[in-house]
C-alpha cells in the first residue's frame, strides 16, 4: 500500500490530510477515501526571539487559572504545579527572578518563601489585551536580571474618535465545580476613557481514578479600574487601579494558601512624536502590595500527625515600588534608540501565630528590603529591508539590607549573623543579535548575558548558607548567564 501525506503550512496552523490508495493490481478502482482534516493551532513567533498573543481568544485550558497556566500552552514553557492553581512558570528550565513577570509594565514579585504566591497567581489572563514574550536574555528595556526571558501582561489604551462603549464577557462552567465569569467595559469618547476589568473564578476538588478526592480547590477574583485622558492623537495620561483576592488548597503542601490579596495603583504618561527625531517618551510610577496568609486549618482538617504539632499561620507581605522614564529617537532612516532609567523599591515583611492566637494580633516584622536602579539602552539598524542588527546594555546597582534579627524556626533559633548588614553590587547585562529574512522565513542568532541579583528566595528564605559560610545572605554570589540563540522563523 502506498501513502501519499499532504502538508500546507500556515502562520501557527498545520493542516494535515491523509490519502490513501491501494495498489495497480487491484481489478476495480478503489474509491479513495478522504479523512476530515486535523488542525492543530498554536502561537507562532511575532518577531526572532518574540511571542505575541491575545489572552482573550480561547484557549485550552479555557479560561487559564492564572497567568502560569496560560503560559503553559506556549512552547518552551512548563510550570511547577502546585495543584489547581498558583503554579510556578518555567521557561527553558529557569524559573524564579529570572523570569521577568510584568503586568502592564510594573513588577510585582510575590511574598511566601516557599513560592506559593509566585507573580503568576495574581494575574487573570483574560483581564489583559496583550501578552508578550522575549525568551532568552535578549532584550534590556524591562528590568534586571531576566536570564531566562521576559513576560509582559497589558491592557492597551483604547482610541477613540466617538462616544464609544465596549463589553466583552464570557461564562464558563465545567467538570468539578469549575465556574468562571468575566466582564470588561470601556466607556469613552476622544478626550477621555473608563475601562473596568473583573472576573470571578472558583474550581472544587477532583477525584482521581479510585475515586478518591484530591485537595485541589481554589478560588479567586480580581477587579480593576482605568481612567484615562487622551487630550490629542499623541498624548495619553492613565491612572489605574485594582484589588484581587482568593483562596487555594493544596495535597502536596503542609500549608493551604487562605489569602492571596493584591492592591495596584499606577500612573503612567505617553507622548509621541515630540520631534523629527524623539519618537516617543513614556513615564510610569507603579505601588504594587501583595499580603498573603498560610495555615492548616482554614481549608483542611488539622491533623497532628502532618508535619505539624500544632494549628499554625504564617502572614508575609510584600510592597514594591517603582519607576521608569523611557524615550525612543529614530537617529537616521535606518537606526532607532530606545533607552531610559528604571527602578525598583521592595520591602518583605512576616508574622506568625500558633495555637488559639490570632495572626492579626501579632505585629509585621520586616526582614529583607531590596532596591534596584538600572540604566538601559538598547538599538536598531536595518542594513536592508531583510537584514537587522539588534543590540542593547545594561547596568544595574543593586541593594539588599538582611534586618532578620534571628534564622531557624521554632526551638532552632539562632541568632543572625548578618543582622542589619546590607549588600551592594553593580551588575552589567548585554545582549547582541543578527536578524536576516528570506521568503517565508526569517534567520537569527544572538548572544545575550546577564549577572542577575540573587532574590529573597536565594538570600533570605533558606536557613542554611553553603558549606563553610555563614549563612546564604553572605554566600550567594550574583548569578552570571551567558547565552547563544539560533533559530529560524518559518511564516
Amino acid at each position: 500500500m502506498s501513502t501519499t501525506l499532504c502538508l500546507r503550512p500556515k502562520t501557527g496552523v498545520v493542516v494535515l490530510a491523509c490519502v490513501f490508495s491501494v495498489p495497480a493490481f487491484s481489478a476495480q478502482p478503489t474509491p479513495i477515501q478522504q479523512f476530515d482534516a486535523l488542525v492543530i493551532k498554536g502561537v507562532s513567533p511575532s518577531a526572532a526571539t518574540q511571542i505575541m498573543t491575545h489572552p482573550k481568544q480561547p484557549r485550552q485550558p479555557l479560561p487559564a487559572s492564572d497567568g502560569s497556566d496560560y503560559l503553559s500552552t506556549i512552547p518552551g514553557f512548563n510550570a511547577i504545579r502546585n495543584g489547581g492553581a498558583n503554579s510556578d512558570p518555567v521557561l527553558r528550565g529557569m524559573f524564579g527572578s529570572r523570569l521577568a513577570i510584568l503586568t502592564n509594565g510594573t513588577y510585582m514579585p510575590g511574598a511566601c518563601p516557599s513560592r506559593m504566591d509566585s507573580p503568576t497567581s495574581y494575574i487573570s489572563p483574560q483581564n489583559f489585551d496583550e501578552l508578550v514574550v522575549v525568551k532568552g536574555p535578549q532584550t534590556v528595556l524591562w528590568g534586571p536580571g531576566a536570564s531566562a526571558g521576559i513576560v509582559r501582561f497589558d491592557r492597551n489604551a483604547p482610541q477613540f474618535t466617538e462616544n464609544t462603549v465596549i463589553f466583552d464577557g464570557a461564562l464558563t462552567a465545567g467538570s468539578w465545580g469549575r465556574n468562571d465569569q468575566s466582564a470588561d467595559v470601556t466607556v469613552g469618547n476622544s478626550l477621555y476613557y473608563a475601562r473596568i476589568t473583573a472576573n470571578h473564578a472558583r474550581a472544587n476538588d477532583y477525584k482521581d481514578g479510585d475515586g478518591n478526592k484530591v485537595p485541589s480547590k481554589w478560588k479567586k477574583w480580581n477587579s480593576d479600574v482605568a481612567l484615562g485622558l487622551t487630550p490629542n492623537e499623541t498624548s495619553l495620561v492613565e491612572l489605574s487601579a485594582g484589588v484581587g483576592d482568593g483562596h487555594a488548597r493544596y495535597a502536596g503542601r503542609g500549608m493551604d494558601g487562605t489569602k492571596f490579596r493584591r492592591e495596584s495603583v499606577a500612573l503612567r504618561y505617553e507622548q509621541e512624536k515630540l520631534s523629527d527625531r524623539w519618537q516617543s517618551l513614556r513615564v510610569q510610577l507603579y505601588h504594587n502590595y501583595a499580603d498573603h496568609v498560610m495555615d492548616n486549618f482554614t481549608l483542611r482538617d488539622f491533623n497532628p500527625a502532618g508535619g505539624m504539632a500544632m494549628p499554625m499561620v504564617s502572614n508575609v507581605d510584600r510592597a514594591t515600588w517603582g519607576g521608569r522614564v523611557a524615550g525612543q529617537w529614530q537617529l537616521g532612516t535606518a537606526v532607532t534608540l530606545d533607552a531610559g532609567v528604571d527602578y525598583q523599591n521592595s520591602r518583605h515583611r512576616v508574622r506568625r501565630s500558633m495555637g488559639a492566637m490570632p495572626y492579626k494580633d501579632e505585629p509585621r516584622v520586616k526582614d529583607a528590603h531590596f532596591t534596584n536602579t538600572g540604566v538601559f539602552a538598547e538599538m536598531q539598524w536595518a542594513m536592508s529591508a531583510q537584514q537587522r542588527w539588534i543590540g542593547g546594555v545594561r547596568v544595574d546597582r543593586a541593594t539588599v539590607q538582611d534586618y532578620r534579627t534571628n534564622t531557624g524556626m521554632g526551638n532552632m533559633l539562632k541568632p543572625n549573623p548578618t543582622h542589619n548588614k546590607k549588600r551592594h553590587e553593580t551588575l552589567p547585562s548585554g545582549f547582541f543579535r543578527y536578524e536576516q529574512d528570506l521568503e517565508h522565513t526569517t534567520l537569527y542568532a544572538g548572544v545575550g548575558h546577564v549577572q542577575r541579583m540573587p532574590d529573597y528566595w536565594e538570600l533570605i528564605s533558606p536557613n542554611m548558607g553553603p558549606a563553610g559560610s555563614v549563612n546564604a545572605f553572605e554566600a550567594i554570589q550574583p548569578e552570571k548567564t551567558t547565552q547563544l540563540d539560533i533559530g529560524l522563523n518559518y511564516q
